[in-house]
Formats: C-alpha cells, sequence, structure tokens
C-alpha cells in the first residue's frame, strides 16, 4: 500500500518518528502495528531527510524558525520576560556556538526584560489578604532565623493592621 503525501519534508519526517513509535508502543494493537508498517514503506523517509538536508544547505538552521522572531523584540510584556529567559539560557548552554551565544547576548542587550517586569507587576495592583499578611507575620515573630530587629518590626507591623 503506497500513499502520496504531499506534505514538506520535515512533516513526513515527523510523521514517521509517530509511526515508528507505534510500532514499539506495546499497547498498540497487531493491526495498527501493520497498518504503520505500511504506512512507513510508503513515507520514504531518508529522501525527506535528504530533502530538508538540502534546504538547510541553503539558509541557516534555528530550531524554532517558523516561530522566530526574525530578531524582532517580542510586544506583550510576558513574551519579552519568556524570550529573555530564553537567550539568557542560550548565553550559558555549552551546546550553543559562540556565535550564537554573542547573537543571545546582543538580542538580551537590545530588550527591556526589566522593564517588562515592572510593567507586568504594575499592571496586576495585588492587594494582599491581611490574614495572609498577620499570618507572615506571626511566623516571622517565632523564626529563629530573623533577626531581633526583625522581630520587633514584625510585631510593630501586626500590632498596626
Amino acid at each position: 500500500m503506497s500513499r502520496r503525501f504531499s506534505t514538506s519534508a520535515e512533516e513526513r519526517i515527523n510523521a514517521a518518528r509517530g509511526y515508528k513509535a507505534a510500532l514499539h508502543n506495546e499497547h498498540v494493537s497487531a493491526e495498527a502495528k501493520q497498518h504503520a508498517r505500511d504506512i512507513l514503506h510508503g513515507l520514504n523517509e531518508q529522501d525527506a531527510r535528504r530533502e530538508l538536508s538540502e534546504e538547510n544547505m541553503r539558509k541557516p538552521y534555528h530550531r524554532h524558525q517558523r516561530r522566530s522572531s526574525g530578531g524582532k523584540t517580542p510586544d506583550s510584556p510576558q513574551e519579552r520576560i519568556n524570550a529573555a529567559r530564553g537567550y539568557k539560557a542560550a548565553t550559558h548552554n555549552p551546546l550553543v556556538s559562540e556565535e550564537g551565544k554573542q547573537q543571545a547576548g546582543d538580542m538580551l542587550q537590545r530588550m527591556d526584560d526589566e522593564g517588562a517586569r515592572q510593567e507586568i507587576y504594575h499592571q496586576e495592583e495585588r492587594t494582599k489578604d491581611p490574614i495572609r499578611v498577620a499570618a507572615g507575620l506571626k511566623a516571622a515573630q517565632r523564626n529563629p532565623l530573623v533577626s531581633e530587629d526583625g522581630r520587633h518590626r514584625a510585631a510593630d507591623q501586626l500590632y498596626e493592621l
């Protein structure tokens, strides 16, 4: 049973991964495994891999290529914070090339992740639950790691509540 797949090389490779996983899954029936074998035979994964490698020789590879912002700073504060986390991780990841670390560092310098954090903090006016505040102050008074001065401040604040 040979099927013609009109999807991209990357989609055919991903489909092959899924069918291979089905072959090794003990919860998949024998009939479904045979179907997966038939589909895999028609997928021609090697051609898809060859196509993908030829495509990638023409352009630089980035694993989030389709979702990549193309070097633009994300719009929302939360997106900026998440992007900054990724760039910070890239700068410390030993598997990232020096060029990649340099690009991540450049992006970090261009984006204002601390400003985004402040923006989110000020957007969400947080009202503290007075019962939880009182509980924290009482705990501080009994915590052996809190200094004597800290215990007195906690007692004063509790009294003001």
